[in-house]
């Protein structure tokens, strides 16, 4: 079993490994219906994360950038980023390999969700 999924396994969340160094893991809450966090490992990095732009269609545009910059002020872990090829706009959080364990990890998968559910409540 590779490092990734045997961490996942220990979190007790339903994930599915897309690849040995990517997983999804559905999420649905009270603002959004149905979303992904993804858990990708790049070098010696875990980057946990979820595409608001895609789990908030038609929501986020130039108006809505101030409040999401605004909001990394909010949280501890989880950043909110834009990427510059295409401007989708993601919450993130980045931590390294070395210091995570299931629980380490279950914590921050589950703040990514939290705040993109805090966020899409916003955004109504």
């Amino acid at each position: 079993m590779q490092a990734l999924q045997k961490l996942l396994t220990g979190t007790g969340l339903p994930f599915r490994m897309v690849n040995d160094s990517l997983a999804a893991i559905p999420y649905g809450g009270e603002n959004i219906t149905s979303y992904q966090v993804v858990v990708q490992k790049v070098g010696d990095l875990y980057i946990i994360y979820t595409n608001l732009t895609e789990a908030l269609p038609g929501k986020i545009d130039e108006t809505k950038y101030k409040y999401l910059l605004q909001q990394n002020d909010h949280y501890d872990v989880v950043k909110i980023g834009m990427s510059a090829d295409d401007n989708t706009v993601y919450l993130r959080a980045d931590i390294y390999k070395t210091a995570t364990t299931s629980a380490i990890l279950t914590r921050i998968i589950k703040q990514v969700a939290n705040v993109a559910n805090i966020v899409a409540g916003d955004m109504k």
